[in-house]
């Protein structure tokens, strides 16, 4: 027997909070045997819930952990060329860009002055963006020629490689 329900039947004008006076007036009344079958219902009812809840967790938690595990193992991917390639002594190495030329001549005096890392790279990025083109011309041109001999040294050193069995 659902209490709410028989005085819902019995006061079909009453209010929510009216029912709920009246049901708990009644439950007041029963005794420890006619609450039983309710109480069992109710723990019951709590024990599946309680279960659902803890699958819901169990079954969150497995996607995060997977979701972190595929993003390590994607990060991973994008690493292991990086981290697996041995990189060849006689391979020739790029040439500087004419800024790097620019700030290595000022990054020694920069130091000088007690300037940090970080400072001198502002430092050095605010004066290039400041200097005239034909200041720049001198790194340009130097940048350019190591250029040229790099791509001759890397031609090189492709037709080596081309060569060995």
């Amino acid at each position: 027997m659902d209490i709410q329900r028989v005085v819902k039947k019995e006061n079909p004008e009453a209010n929510f909070k009216d029912i709920s006076n009246v049901s708990g007036a009644r439950w007041k009344t029963l005794t420890a045997e006619e609450k039983k079958p309710y109480e069992e219902n109710y723990q019951a009812e709590k024990e599946a819930y309680l279960q659902l809840k803890a699958k819901e967790k169990r079954e969150s938690e497995a996607m995060k952990l997977l979701e972190e595990d595929h993003k390590q193992k994607t990060a991973m991917e994008l690493l292991e060329p990086y981290l697996q390639k041995e990189k060849d002594p006689l391979k020739p190495k790029q040439p500087m860009s004419a800024f790097f030329l620019f700030s290595n001549e000022r990054r020694a005096a920069l130091l000088a002055e007690n300037k940090n890392i970080l400072e001198v790279t502002k430092i050095a990025g605010e004066e290039w963006k400041a200097i005239t083109e034909e200041q720049k011309r001198p790194y340009e041109e130097m940048a350019k020629k190591n250029k040229e001999k790099y791509m001759q040294e890397m031609e090189a050193y492709k037709q080596k490689r081309r060569k060995k069995p």
